[in-house]
């Protein structure tokens, strides 16, 4: 998603972990492109990356929001750590991310508005085998 919108000379905010992924497509639109590492289950952080998008842009048209976390595996062969830290991910990364962008969109974009984009899995809706936590996320 992050190369198809530079390659259309669109101005994108990626968070991610692992912000080395991205090097190329910074070295390449160093204008357009703003990499932030993010751990979505940190709200400080979420709401800091919100910020700094403010900083270097003005506003957020789009929020895609795409993070998650999958463990495979019988209920009773996933640990609490494991199940725990995939909820903390999948559910409450996501409302950090969701909150911040309805609150941005309101808040600082003028004119107000904007589209959040939540990336979701068919097993949210329809379990299947050795997925009963990531389905419940």
């Amino acid at each position: 998603m992050t190369e198809l919108l530079l390659n259309k000379g669109d101005k994108v905010v990626a968070t991610l972990r692992h912000v080395d992924a991205l090097s190329d497509l910074s070295a390449q639109f160093p204008s357009q492109l703003l990499v932030i590492q993010l751990d979505v289950t940190n709200s400080a952080g979420v709401s800091a990356a919100f910020t700094r998008a403010n900083e270097a842009f003005g506003r957020i048209d789009v929020v895609f929001n795409n993070a998650g976390q999958s463990v495979t595996g019988e209920v009773e062969s996933v640990s609490e750590e494991e199940a725990r830290q995939m909820f903390e991910v999948n559910f409450w990364g996501a409302m950090y991310v969701s909150k911040e962008a309805v609150k941005f969109f309101r808040e600082v974009n003028k004119p107000i508005g904007g589209r959040l984009l939540q990336v979701s899995s068919r097993l949210g809706l329809v379990g299947g085998p050795a997925s009963a936590f990531y389905s419940a996320s």
